[in-house]
């Protein structure tokens, strides 16, 4: 029994609208409920996508979606970022890559493999970690960095706005101020000392973000140069070769 409802042109564009979609999703999807890379790559093709731009788009659309900015609220103390470069890097050149890691941080960090993994961590004490992390795979090398510093919240931020507050508790005392008028400034002296904590905190944050994005293309520099090298190493062979073919032939002749 059909409908007799009378759709309005507004309700009838609506349906028509999700109609197509539904069948497109149909003609490209079927009854799938989802594709594999190697499906999304057949579906590229098909509609003109090369190969090389839809992987980097599946790349970083799995990119994990860090929060960059400093949020007063929570006092941002951690900064992560996750990035692919187009070569795989080889365990034999994992130690040049240490050696650049070490002279943008200045220190020397404990080196590891795990699993796929080449790690490098360096921790200062309890004030925080540095942690590096190369994964190669299937041509690519996932960089992964960590920088956390949370613990510097407590010296830097609590323990000066109590020692504000108890120095100006004991300045207007000092002045003269009655001990019940001095208790109730003193906190005063404490938001002004957190708030410097704060900004401090703030102009940290931005400074390691910078020596992390620095880190970031130090580390994909030299690993897109053993690409570069191993390249050049194989067109200078080619170019000897031929050399020494025309050499004979010049020989010959």
């Amino acid at each position: 029994m059909g409908n007799n409802h009378i759709y309005t042109k507004k309700e009838i564009s609506k349906i028509l609208k999700r109609a197509s979609e539904i069948q497109t999703r149909k003609d490209l999807y079927g009854d799938k409920d989802g594709l594999s890379e190697h499906e999304i790559l057949e579906l590229a093709n098909e509609v003109g996508i090369d190969k090389a731009s839809l992987l980097e788009a599946i790349h970083i659309h799995d990119k994990p979606d860090f929060d960059q900015e400093f949020k007063w609220s929570k006092v941002t103390s951690k900064l992560q970022e996750v990035t692919y470069v187009d070569v795989e890097m080889s365990s034999e050149q994992w130690e040049d890559v240490v050696q650049e890691i070490r002279k943008v941080t200045g220190g020397i960090g404990k080196s590891v493999k795990t699993g796929k993994s080449f790690e490098w961590e360096q921790r200062r004490g309890e004030f925080g970690y540095k942690h590096i992390s190369l994964t190669p795979k299937d041509g690519k090398t996932k960089i992964q960095y960590v920088h956390n510093w949370t613990a510097m919240k407590i010296p830097l931020l609590f323990m000066p706005a109590f020692l504000g507050s108890v120095f100006m508790l004991v300045t207007l005392k000092g002045i003269g101020f009655p001990k019940s008028t001095a208790v109730m400034f003193a906190p005063l002296g404490g938001m002004v000392a957190f708030s410097g904590g704060i900004m401090y905190m703030k102009y940290y944050f931005s400074r390691e973000k910078r020596r992390l994005n620095n880190m970031i293309r130090t580390i994909s520099k030299k690993i897109t140069s053993f690409g570069g090298a191993k390249i050049s190493i194989e067109d200078e062979d080619v170019y000897s070769n031929e050399n020494t073919v025309n050499k004979s032939g010049n020989r010959t002749h």
